[in-house]
């Protein structure tokens, strides 16, 4: 159903730049155009798979963008070291320069030799369920916070530990012992204002369970908790679970959320009951992009589309492009999207839509915008979807860019207009990313 411009529509609608296109209501009276998830390119190799331990393996946790590049924290597991306190540590690594390399933490090289670049170890202690892992940070009050999943000693059971350091290399525990704890071992963190969304895995009894695993009888889920002070959190409650358009053994394993735009994405890890492994854990699993406003209410417009990655690490810019650490084959790698182009407005022919109001910025606008095989015109229209006076359409035609320019000869000046500029695009077959300030 087309939806109708009104000044009551626009007023509601967020005024902020760069302005991205999520969810079909922020594509107003939209004809012969679709929103679809793009997939990532294939970025830098980390950590090779090493043919010499088999049971090693890194999973990147964390990420931080750097003025030469990134830092990225993952964990080391190999079950073949002998020693307990090594099969599982927290380890940290740098993108400088576009160049992956270790730091040194300590002289003392590591039990598996080469430079000590362990910023963290785990209990001594086993734990009564889950591992040494999670390792979910945000930045507050000069300090860098964490929320992992370990023992906290020899009594009481495993769960979520505090931890704070203020470089990401030295860490010290932030709680007497778990802030929670249940069979859920499973979460990433956001923070939002003053408010912290822990977004975990949860079990749903599932007595038909389509095929048995590891977890039969169990249906996993995806739950919210929140909390103010990273100490106290309300109880698990259900966020996000299969529906009927999902196959019979879909089930939620993990989510990741990050601010994208004016709103958020999250990446779903789906995961699928394999019927040749019966009572085994399955390693059929699929990605998926979702979509929220606010972090707490999501939509699911991209379920068909495979992302092809997952990764516990929250994204990070280098030169302007989108970056994941993630987890391949044992070892580590990145994928990345050029610009804001992890969601594209599609028109394989002709198709028109009109964006939010904005506030028009200072040095003007550009798209990120796929135009090689047609063109994108955008048209400056009121919030009544008059053309603003002077303001012909504007036309990109034949690039590939992140940053293609648009101007117009009486386009409005900075602290004018306010709330009253929109864009009307006319469109053939061509890919819209995003509007950015010049």
């Amino acid at each position: 159903m087309l939806k109708l411009l009104t000044l009551v529509v626009m007023a509601a609608l967020p005024n902020l730049l760069p302005m991205v296109f999520l969810t079909p209501d922020d594509l107003l009276d939209a004809q012969g155009v679709r929103l679809e998830a793009q997939l990532p390119q294939q970025g830098m190799l980390l950590a090779a798979k090493d043919a010499n331990r088999p049971q090693l393996w890194h999973m990147p946790v964390a990420a931080r963008s750097t003025e030469r590049g990134a830092t990225i924290w993952y964990q080391r597991v190999d079950k073949g070291e002998a020693d307990y306190l090594d099969q599982r540590t927290l380890c940290i690594g740098e993108i400088e320069d576009g160049v992956w390399r270790i730091p040194e933490l300590a002289p003392q090289a590591p039990a598996w030799g080469g430079t000590n670049n362990v910023c963290m170890r785990r209990s001594p202690h086993k734990p009564t369920w889950g591992g040494f892992n999670v390792f979910q940070m945000v930045e507050e009050d000069g300090w860098l916070r964490m929320l992992y999943w370990d023992q906290p000693g020899a009594e009481g059971l495993s769960g979520a530990i505090l931890a704070k350091s203020r470089d990401g290399r030295q860490w010290q525990r932030d709680s007497e012992g778990t802030v929670f704890t249940e069979h859920n071992d499973a979460f990433s963190l956001l923070k939002k204002g003053d408010e912290y969304l822990l977004y975990q895995t949860m079990l749903e009894d599932w007595p038909d369970k389509p095929y048995s695993d590891n977890l039969d009888k169990f249906r996993r889920v995806q739950s919210l908790r929140t909390s103010r002070d990273l100490r106290t959190w309300t109880s698990q409650t259900v966020l996000l679970r299969p529906d009927a358009e999902d196959k019979e053994e879909t089930e939620f394993y993990l989510m990741k959320v990050f601010p994208y735009g004016q709103g958020y994405l999250g990446l779903i890890m789906k995961y699928f009951g394999d019927p040749a492994r019966p009572g085994k854990h399955s390693g059929i699993l699929t990605y998926e992009l979702v979509v929220s406003k606010d972090a707490l209410t999501w939509e699911r417009p991209f379920r068909d589309t495979d992302l092809g990655f997952w990764s516990y690490a929250d994204p990070f810019r280098l030169n302007g492009d989108l970056h994941f650490a993630i987890h391949k084959d044992g070892g580590m790698e990145t994928v990345w999207y050029r610009g804001h182009r992890m969601v594209a407005v599609v028109a394989d022919g002709e198709g028109v839509f009109t964006s939010g109001a904005f506030a028009w910025p200072p040095t003007g606008l550009v798209l990120d915008a796929d135009t090689r095989e047609g063109w994108i015109e955008a048209e400056l229209v009121d919030a009544a979807g008059a053309p603003l006076e002077g303001c012909r359409p504007v036309r990109v035609e034949g690039v590939d860019a992140t940053g293609a320019p648009l101007a117009w000869e009486n386009a409005p000046t900075a602290g004018q207009a306010q709330d009253k500029c929109r864009l009307r695009f006319h469109m053939h077959n061509a890919k819209l990313f995003a509007v950015a300030v010049r």
